[in-house]
C-alpha cells in the first residue's frame, strides 16, 4: 500500500474509533465480570491497535501538515502500550504480592500513564478541531467546536488524574474517550491533507 498522508490519517482515525469500542467493551462487558480471559483479549487488541495507531502517526509527523497533532497521537500511542503492557505483565505479580501497597503502587503508575495518553488525545483534538472550526461549512464548524471542547475537558480532567490519581477515573476516562471518539469522526470527516 502507498503512503499518503490522508490515507495514514484514516488508518489513526480507525484504530482510534475501534479503540474506543474496545473501552465501551471493557466497560460495559469485561470489568464487570471481571473475566481474565477477556481482558487479556481485550488489552492485547488494543495493544495492536494503539502499534498501527503509533506507526501512522510517526510517519505524518514528518509528512502531514499538522506535525504537532500527529506528535500528540504517536505519543498517546506510545504511552497507551506502556500502560496495557503494565496492565498485561504486572498486574497479576503485584495483585499476589502480601502487601497491597504494591498493586497499589503498579496501579496508580498504569493510570497515571491512562490520563497521560488521553490528555495527548485532548490536545490532538483541540488541534484537530481547530482545523475543523476554519472550515466553511456550518456543520465542519460544528463538529470542530465540540471537538475542541471534548479536548480541552479532556485534557483538564486528565491533568487532575495525573495530579489526584484515581479519584479522577470515570470523568477523565470519559472525557478522553468523547475527545477520541471525535477526533476520529473529525479526521474522517476532513478533506485536508492530514
Amino acid at each position: 500500500m502507498t503512503f499518503t498522508p490522508r490515507r495514514a490519517a484514516i488508518i489513526i482515525a480507525i484504530t482510534l474509533l475501534a479503540a474506543v469500542a474496545t473501552q465501551l467493551f471493557y466497560i460495559g462487558e469485561v470489568s464487570p465480570t471481571d473475566d481474565a480471559l477477556l481482558r487479556k483479549i481485550t488489552w492485547v487488541s488494543e495493544m495492536a491497535l494503539y502499534s498501527v495507531l503509533t506507526m501512522a502517526a510517526l510517519a505524518l509527523i514528518a509528512r502531514g501538515t499538522m506535525p504537532l497533532v500527529w506528535s500528540a497521537v504517536a505519543l498517546a500511542g506510545i504511552v497507551n502500550i506502556l500502560q496495557l503492557g503494565i496492565g498485561l505483565a504486572e498486574f497479576g505479580p503485584a495483585a499476589e504480592a502480601k502487601d497491597p501497597k504494591v498493586f497499589a503502587s503498579v496501579l496508580g503508575g498504569a493510570f497515571f500513564l491512562y490520563f497521560h495518553a488521553k490528555a495527548m488525545i485532548g490536545m490532538a483534538a483541540i488541534g484537530t478541531g481547530l482545523a475543523a472550526w476554519g472550515r466553511a461549512t456550518a456543520l465542519a464548524k460544528g463538529l470542530g467546536g465540540l471537538t475542541v471542547i471534548a479536548g480541552a475537558a479532556a485534557v483538564g480532567l486528565n491533568l487532575l488524574g495525573m495530579a489526584d490519581g484515581m479519584a479522577w477515573v470515570m470523568q477523565a476516562g470519559a472525557a478522553g474517550t468523547t475527545a477520541t471518539a471525535l477526533f476520529g469522526i473529525s479526521v474522517l470527516a476532513q478533506r485536508f491533507e492530514a
